[in-house]
């Protein structure tokens, strides 16, 4: 069943479906890995399930994805104090062969 939720209900429904980011707002933005869109909060499909529970869905036609398979734009899979903590703990590395850190910026530049 499709409902038209109030922004404060949509907003609500999306905190408490997606186990896996924070929304601050509806304008935060996610990126699907299934169909590649990049989407607003405001976009996010919100089915009312029988018995009640809440199912998020990725705004594309015919996508079946789920707050799992959605990720930050920018730098999707890990957060910027994340990658710095990587990034230190592979300059550090003594085992093996020698991985050094690299700059993540010049990273994502690299790869568009």
């Amino acid at each position: 069943m499709h409902k038209l939720f109030r922004s404060d209900d949509k907003l609500a429904a999306l905190r408490n479906g997606d186990a896996f980011r924070e929304w601050e707002s509806l304008d935060d933005r996610r990126v699907c890995i299934l169909c590649d869109r990049n989407f607003s909060g405001r976009q996010v499909r919100i089915i009312k399930a029988r018995g009640g529970a809440i199912q998020l869905g990725c705004p594309s036609e015919n996508c079946v994805s789920t707050p799992e398979h959605w990720v930050y734009p920018g730098n999707p899979l890990i957060s910027e104090q994340a990658w710095a903590n990587w990034s230190v703990t592979l300059a550090g590395c003594d085992d093996g062969p020698q991985l050094r850190a690299v700059n993540h910026a010049n990273l994502m530049a690299a790869q568009s």
